[in-house]
């Protein structure tokens, strides 16, 4: 019998998701700081964090085979990071 495809994270997805996270998240946090909005900073930090995070699983996959921490808690951590961006997205359109 074959075994089933092994599905899971992969260095380079991470790499690649945590580099469209991190350039808008520098531009909003640079956007941010000159403009004096804290809805931007919110959402900068926010968007590099994750994007942060996801490079830290990317080189631990890269070098280990294995992500940092399991998937479900990646998950969870992401929605949380999500939440606090939108949080900055409604500060920074509210007014």
């Amino acid at each position: 019998m074959q075994q089933p495809p092994r599905r899971g994270p992969s260095a380079g997805g991470n790499f690649v998701i945590a580099t469209l996270l991190g350039i808008p998240g520098l531009i909003n946090l640079f956007g941010g700081f000159t403009r004096g909005s804290p809805g931007e900073i919110i959402c900068g930090v926010a968007a590099l964090a994750y994007a942060g995070l996801l490079v830290r699983d990317g080189l631990s996959i890269r070098k280990t085979g294995l992500p940092a921490m399991p998937q479900g808690r990646m998950l969870l951590i992401g929605f949380a990071f999500l939440s606090i961006y939108m949080i900055g997205l409604f500060l920074k359109h509210r007014g």
